[in-house]
């Protein structure tokens, strides 16, 4: 299902970041930039650009993203909290009924994010878990393609040979986009957990 989910989110959103970037770029009078905005008004710029975030996209495993998302190093995805952080703080889980789905004694983080998980397998017709999900997806990718923005930044100063001002102006912007995105995509997905959760309690 993620697989579809994901579909377009290259070209739609992604694209359009690298884009900003480069506009941004020109914005701040970076030497060298008029060749990118060049390129950015001529043939199929924003499909070469969707080529080229897939390709990044499939390069860096889910685990990377799932840091640079949730900026944990064990027990990233929310759904390691499914039952003990965030049903218990959703007013539409009824504790009592969500204990009878549960198995008896302790689940560890591992555990409860493969019944979740489980559990979202089994909403593939709903279309406002999947709407949710790929809001996830999209704002995760986001992120993670704005932190690497961040990170090759600084190589702008070898590259333009620009003024050292001007290249952190424009990381620190790119910075300050990729915390508020990754702080979304967190949100979407404590939302979604929290859906799936409601949902299969409210169904049982």
């Amino acid at each position: 299902m993620a697989d579809l989910l994901k579909t377009g989110i290259n070209t739609k959103y992604l694209a359009p970041i690298v884009v900003a970037y480069a506009a941004a770029a020109g914005l701040l009078g970076l030497d060298r930039v008029t060749q990118v905005q060049t390129l950015l008004q001529h043939a199929a710029f924003a499909g070469l650009a969707g080529i080229v975030m897939l390709v990044l996209q499939e390069l860096i495993p889910r685990s990377l993203k799932e840091v640079l998302v949730f900026w944990r190093l064990r027990d990233r995805p929310p759904g390691c909290r499914a039952f003990t952080g965030i049903a218990p703080k959703d007013p539409r889980v009824d504790p009592t009924d969500l204990a009878i789905l549960l198995p008896s004694g302790p689940m560890t983080p591992t555990e409860q994010n493969a019944l979740w998980y489980k559990w979202l397998k089994a909403t593939d017709g709903d279309p406002a878990i999947a709407d949710n999900h790929r809001r996830f997806l999209t704002l995760r990718d986001s992120a993670v393609l704005l932190a690497l923005l961040t990170l090759i930044t600084p190589t702008l100063l070898l590259w333009t040979a620009s003024n050292p001002y001007r290249i952190l102006m424009l990381g620190g912007g790119t910075l300050l986009a990729y915390v508020v995105v990754a702080l979304s995509a967190r949100n979407a997905a404590v939302r979604l957990v929290g859906n799936v959760v409601a949902r299969k309690v409210g169904t049982a």
